[in-house]
């Protein structure tokens, strides 16, 4: 039987926590724990044991296998958390200084993380509904083909910096807080250039125009935003490259609202159409849908067309169609429509039925309380 202790008791959480309280509990013993702040013996040991943990327990599938199986079910030592993940625990600074160094011993000096890069996803109501392959053309951060990135010319190489050997990283007191900073010489670039690349004036990337072609499924709301890994600007000195985020806009369209995963839209008729009751063609995304009109329709009423709306995010169910109904006063009529037009007002006047206009009656009524 293995003897190393839980994954859940190591990060002291419940064994349903969710994301949200895993990445916390994580951050806040990471911070405790880490070596540069913590000069206990055991402290390195107990850090490496909390990043084995969290490795496991912010991956679905690890952790599903973990907890049927326990220790024994995993088939190896889990590894730490990738460089994305800590950053998202930590954000920039703080990973920065716990991490930053960690990850650029393991690659070049100097080695800077690309930028990510945010971009509008303007999409119709036609491109929400089917889903549709959208041209994204935008700028981004590449190597300087000229210095091939180094961001140094190529006549004068840049030189190690001797403040810190190359590392990047210096250690320096913060009270009684040991602390890993970077370098004030190189400012963390672990190299010094002397005479910077002419066409990148030191920087190491230049800004190139790309076009890509991007998958969008059916579904998406307003705001929703879809992340492209790797596809940021590039990362500098051999450095990872950042993500690209397109953010949901939705282009107005001229017959259609969006109300949810429900299309809403106005339809006018007649008063006769509403009077008498009617069956009327309404448009709709897969093309024109008949509807009847029940008798004595008032305006504003709503109609639902099921499943004619939008399908919702991962193609859980279908939105409905609402056609909300207006009926239509006609601003010029012909002599005989207007006294065909008055012989029916005459003929309501005089009816005393209720149920032949009970809205009127009613206002009349009320009208008749408050002032007799």
């Amino acid at each position: 039987m293995s003897t190393k202790q839980d994954y859940y008791e190591l990060l002291g959480v419940a064994r349903d926590a969710d994301a949200a309280t895993l990445k916390k509990a994580f951050r806040q013993l990471a911070i405790q724990l880490h070596p540069d702040r913590n000069s206990a013996p055991d402290a390195e040991d107990r850090f490496k044991e909390i990043n084995e943990a969290y490795a496991v327990l912010s991956d679905p599938e690890k952790r599903s296998r973990y907890d049927r199986f326990g220790h024994e079910g995993m088939s190896a030592r889990a590894p730490g958390p990738a460089e994305a993940d800590l950053r998202d625990v930590f954000g920039g600074d703080l990973f920065e200084q716990l991490f930053g160094g960690m990850f650029r011993r393991a690659g070049r000096p100097g080695a800077q993380h690309g930028t990510d890069i945010k971009r509008p996803l303007e999409l119709t109501i036609e491109d929400i509904a089917r889903g549709v392959e959208k041209s994204i053309r935008f700028r981004r951060p590449a190597p300087c083909a000229t210095c091939d990135g180094s961001g140094a010319h190529r006549d004068h190489p840049p030189v190690t910096c001797q403040s810190c050997g190359g590392m990047g990283r210096v250690r320096v007191q913060q009270g009684f807080i040991p602390m890993i900073a970077a370098c004030p010489t190189c400012r963390g670039e672990g190299r010094i250039v002397r005479h910077p690349c002419p066409s990148c004036h030191g920087a190491g990337t230049v800004e190139e125009e790309v076009t890509l072609k991007v998958p969008v499924p059916p579904g998406l709301a307003v705001g929703h935003t879809l992340r492209l890994d790797g596809e940021g600007g590039h990362g500098v000195r051999g450095g990872q490259p950042g993500d690209l985020y397109l953010v949901v806009r939705e282009i107005p369209h001229a017959f259609f609202e969006r109300d949810g995963n429900d299309l809403v839209c106005e339809v006018p008729i007649s008063f006769p159409q509403a009077a008498l009751g009617a069956a009327i063609s309404v448009p709709t995304l897969d093309g024109k849908s008949r509807i009847k009109v029940p008798p004595g329709t008032q305006s504003g009423r709503t109609l639902r067309l099921k499943g004619k709306g939008l399908p919702a995010v991962e193609g859980r169910g279908m939105g409905d169609q609402v056609v909300r109904l207006q009926i239509e006063t006609p601003e010029h009529l012909t002599p005989r429509q207007r006294e065909l037009l008055e012989e029916l007002d005459g003929l309501l006047e005089s009816t005393e039925e209720e149920r032949a206009q009970p809205r009127r009656r009613s206002f009349l009524d009320k009208l008749k309380e408050l002032f007799d």
